[in-house]
């Protein structure tokens, strides 16, 4: 097996677990990664997406059945840069990823995206909704690459294809945790209540991203699934039991007129208008379920709250 992002969150809790289950996985970290790097992987080598003729030489090498690829993109204290790298190595880094996988002779890609769904309708969204591409800005250019990737994997049908969407990543390294960029926001009083909070939010512990990507990488039909947990939750709920979590002020309110002259457009729209999604498909289709079944036992055991 063949993992792209090894030293990412999902990355290095996924590792321990294939190794778990007797696979020998050829890790790739960013050229760049800071240390410590895995220590779990059978071999461990450093490159990048963007970098296609090292790319196959790599996949080569390895020759792996199945390709992993968990390398979700670039953390930055301004989100918009994170973004903008982001999209561009979901297009092409996946694009020079899949092209070395079938030299390689892979078998199976298995492949993270985003559950980020078209706002309205009725109820929780299921992977028909459309994504939101018609978002502005970078979190729209964000949506577009996620969907271009998994039209490029779908579009290869050499390889059996299998995407997970996934929804707010939380856990450790994540930026809900302790010093984290959410969390400091947080901290500081920046994430209001918008209007009513009527933003829903379907989140994903890191953990359960891994223990799905193992399921996915051999015993899932191919197709699109959404990961994340089992409570969609308003950010009229969840962004105060957070705040509490933390030792945070208590979430000021601003009507959605005063957040939009306020704050950038994403932020507004994850908290007043962002969609949930369900996770129905992947649940009946593996009998995975969660285990932080809802963001609050999550962020309990985040802070030391809950029982290990």
């Amino acid at each position: 097996m063949f993992v792209a992002g090894a030293s990412g969150v999902i990355g290095r809790s996924l590792l321990p677990r294939l190794a778990a289950h007797g696979h020998r996985v050829t890790a790739l970290v960013h050229e760049n990664a800071p240390s410590p790097v895995p220590e779990t992987a059978d071999t461990l080598v450093r490159g990048n997406l963007l970098e296609p003729e090292r790319l196959c030489g790599i996949l080569e090498d390895a020759a792996p059945e199945v390709v992993v690829h968990v390398a979700s993109g670039f953390r930055e204290r301004e989100p918009a840069v994170g973004m903008r790298r982001t999209a561009r190595l979901r297009q092409q880094g996946t694009s020079n990823l899949v092209a070395a996988a079938l030299r390689a002779g892979a078998r199976r890609i298995v492949a993270q995206s985003v559950a980020a769904y078209e706002p309205g309708g009725t109820g929780v969204a299921d992977e028909r909704t459309p994504l939101f591409t018609a978002a502005p800005g970078h979190w729209g250019e964000a949506v577009r690459a996620a969907e271009r990737l998994e039209e490029l994997l779908f579009d290869t049908s050499e390889l059996e294809t299998v995407v997970l969407r996934l929804g707010e990543l939380y856990g450790v390294g994540t930026c809900y945790a302790r010093h984290g960029h959410l969390h400091d926001r947080v901290k500081a009083s920046e994430l209001p209540l918008v209007g009513r909070g009527s933003g829903v939010t379907s989140f994903t512990h890191v953990e359960d991203a891994a223990r799905a990507v193992l399921l996915a990488s051999h015993e899932v039909e191919p197709a699109v699934y959404n990961i994340v947990d089992n409570e969609p939750a308003e950010s009229a709920e969840w962004l105060p039991a957070y705040a509490g979590m933390i030792g945070a002020p208590e979430p000021v309110s601003l009507t959605p007129e005063q957040a939009r002259r306020q704050l950038d457009w994403e932020t507004v729209h994850r908290l007043a208008e962002q969609r949930g999604a369900t996770n129905f498909r992947f649940r009946e289709a593996t009998g995975w379920r969660p285990r932080w079944p809802t963001w609050r036992e999550g962020f309990a055991e985040l802070f030391g709250l809950w029982p290990s």
